[in-house]
């Protein structure tokens, strides 16, 4: 079954951008995953993704000229994507798509019943930043949460760097998605201010695949790839 991947947060800044590289570095050597940029204010994961190429990445806005969600535009491309031959298919949403999302949801249309019809199965990835993002970064999380009545797999993702000297909060989100039933991981366990972290938030600006790094780095990238991205690695 085809899978719909929703990366998203309503807060910027807290590595919906960065998760959705690490994904498709994971997934790499696959020929079954599409990227998707649906953030139309920034663009950023074009350029990250660069190493994919042009048949295994898209960018598409949703937004009219007012900077509202389009239902209409969001539904026809997703109806087109069902008849491609991507098994997984990830779309990181720009913070003001993700902030609209839950209303065209609950809204509009029954969302679980347009995906059953559509043969796919939904994935929502909520990601959460740590220190001064964590509140609204939390808040998005449990609107969505709502909006979803458990009608869906979510995974909460926790941005580790973000939360370096918040171990506390951390705790408590763990904490409290494992009492919400919601999956959680984490990602990015490197220090940008150390050298082969530098290196790698450069390489990934530069959209770099994880054969483009000098050695250190690349090992690096590798023990990130395989303490936290496990289940992608084997979809290669």
């Amino acid at each position: 079954m085809k899978q719909l991947n929703f990366i998203l947060q309503a807060k910027g800044g807290v590595g919906k951008s960065l998760l959705t590289y690490l994904l498709a570095v994971a997934e790499q050597n696959s020929e079954k995953s599409l990227f998707v940029d649906l953030d139309s204010s920034t663009g950023t994961s074009t350029r990250q993704l660069r190493f994919l190429g042009d048949l295994r990445t898209e960018a598409v806005s949703l937004l009219n000229e007012k900077q509202v969600l389009v239902r209409d535009s969001l539904i026809s491309y997703l109806e087109s994507l069902a008849e491609t031959p991507f098994d997984r298919i990830y779309f990181d949403f720009g913070a003001p798509e993700s902030e609209q999302l839950p209303a065209l949801i609950e809204r509009d249309i029954p969302f679980k019943d347009f995906v059953d019809e559509l043969g796919c199965k939904a994935n929502f990835h909520i990601v959460i930043g740590g220190g001064g993002m964590y509140k609204s970064s939390v808040d998005y999380l449990q609107k969505l949460h709502m909006v979803l009545q458990n009608e869906f797999e979510v995974t909460v993702w926790q941005s580790i760097t973000t939360f370096n000297n918040f171990a506390q909060l951390g705790e408590e989100l763990e904490r409290n998605c494992k009492a919400l039933g919601l999956r959680f991981r984490k990602f990015a366990d490197f220090d940008p201010g150390s050298n082969l972290g530098s290196h790698i938030l450069d390489g990934i600006r530069k959209g770099y695949s994880i054969g483009e790094y000098q050695t250190g780095a690349k090992l690096r990238l590798k023990k990130e790839l395989n303490d936290h991205f496990k289940d992608e690695l084997n979809n290669q």
